[in-house]
């Protein structure tokens, strides 16, 4: 739109803005922005070699091992090269049709491939490669030189993972200063799949197998393997992890009143006071969080402690510290931060600082047994309130024993019948419990 004289005034201008606001944006931007366009769920494997054309043995591993990566992976994958001629358009040629292949320029030049599709970031191949060395989950190194090795380093210092085809010599094999950590085993390869990138006489297809099975357990890495191999960065079971835990403080209160100045405060004293007795032994790990966690790492020293884990295509943005990429989200961001630490150093809201043990430790047995006491009778509580008892059925009052009343000997006027075995009707007896005898007058009988 830039060059076509037959275009709208409005597109041109459109473009020539969207171009400036672009080549101004920072390398961590630029990388944010080409992820949110890939989609964050996509899963994005860097082909890296060097510009010049590669040995026939590299070229025909790679392109045994572009279809099938292409098969296997499928739309939740995206292949990201430089643009070079040689083992990266090698690559693309024979990624299937080429619609998931991208090739990152700098603006205002083109790759010329005849597949996959050309996206921009910075200004000449420098400001490029630094973008191209945080946008990958996966980075795929054959042969290389010098520049390559600075790209690997890159992507292993922020977490990404590197899979060297180690047989195709140059920086792939150590040379150059590669990353030594990147061409130690990783837990998600096994000893004959690793064995097979690095042995020079197994048929290319052996290799090809073992480098697409490599690279596809590096994509399903579990946050135990992602904690795993960030702790064997970090220098293994010597370095001690201290994870800083705290929300933005912003979002926290205490009674109704913010507690900004008196966390930070707390957080401030905290910090050095950490790196002056842990010494150079320790890692101190964030969220990448503003507030408590971003206070802690400006504090911290100089920050060359400081690791800040940010899900892939992220940026903390935090001035001191490097960002360690890991999960495609915060939620599997937060999986592995929950599984990396030794320590965790939690700020509670009502800013007290905890030092609570690894995760790995148990709580003491007799806490567990006074626990369970506790919930049983918090349930038992529950269910008396729930369903109360009902109350007991009335008694009815004991009987009323009347004594019987006394027989009254009547003698009046009225005298019945011989042989009447009741008295007259008027013989004035309207009391029903009283018992009247009458007496015969002739047989003296009653």
């Amino acid at each position: 739109r830039l060059a076509s004289k037959d275009a709208p005034v409005e597109d041109s201008a459109e473009a020539a803005v969207d171009v400036v606001v672009r080549a101004m944006e920072s390398p961590p931007e630029a990388a944010h922005r080409l992820r949110s366009s890939m989609g964050n769920e996509t899963t994005v494997v860097c082909i890296v070699s060097e510009a010049e054309d590669g040995a026939a043995d590299s070229e025909a591993l790679v392109k045994a091992i572009a279809p099938q990566l292409d098969a296997q992976m499928g739309s939740r994958s995206t292949f990201v090269t430089r643009g070079m001629s040689g083992v990266q358009e090698t690559f693309a040629d024979n990624c299937g049709n080429g619609s998931r292949v991208k090739h990152l320029m700098p603006f205002g030049q083109s790759s010329g491939f005849g597949k996959g599709e050309d996206i921009y970031a910075g200004g000449d191949d420098e400001e490029r490669d630094e973008v191209f060395g945080l946008v990958g989950d996966i980075y795929v190194t054959v042969e290389g030189d010098a520049e390559v090795s600075q790209i690997a380093k890159a992507a292993e210092a922020r977490g990404a993972k590197v899979v060297p085809l180690m047989r195709t010599g140059g920086a792939s094999d150590g040379e150059f200063g590669f990353p030594k950590a990147a061409l130690s085993k990783p837990s998600y390869a096994t000893e004959d799949q690793w064995s097979r990138l690095a042995n020079k006489d197994a048929p290319v297809e052996d290799s090809a197998e073992a480098a697409v099975d490599v690279v596809l357990g590096a994509s399903d890495e579990t946050p135990a393997e992602a904690s795993q191999r960030l702790r064997s960065a970090w220098g293994g079971n010597d370095t001690k992890v201290v994870c800083i835990v705290g929300e933005p403080v912003t979002r926290r209160r205490l009674g109704g009143r913010r507690l900004d100045s008196e966390i930070l405060t707390l957080v401030k004293d905290m910090a050095p006071q950490l790196v002056k007795d842990m010494g150079s032994g320790a890692v101190f790990v964030t969220q990448g969080m503003s507030g408590v966690q971003e206070t802690f790492a400006d504090n911290c020293g100089d920050g060359s402690h400081v690791k800040n884990l940010m899900p892939f295509g992220q940026s903390s943005g935090l001035g001191k510290g490097d960002d360690i990429n890991v999960g495609r989200d915060t939620k599997e961001r937060d999986e592995v931060f929950d599984l990396v630490g030794d320590f965790y150093a939690t700020v509670g809201g009502d800013g007290v600082v905890v030092e609570a043990s690894s995760p790995e430790e148990s709580l003491p047995w007799w806490f567990l047994v006074l626990l369970a006491i506790l919930i049983l009778i918090l349930c038992l509580f529950c269910l008396k309130l729930m369903f109360p008892t009902p109350p007991p059925a009335p008694v009815p009052p004991a009987p009323v024993l009347v004594p019987a009343p006394k027989h009254r000997r009547v003698k009046g006027p009225v005298q019945p019948k011989v042989g009447s075995s009741s008295p007259p009707a008027d013989a004035g007896c309207r009391d029903p419990h009283l018992t009247v005898s009458f007496q015969d007058a002739e047989s003296n009988r009653f």
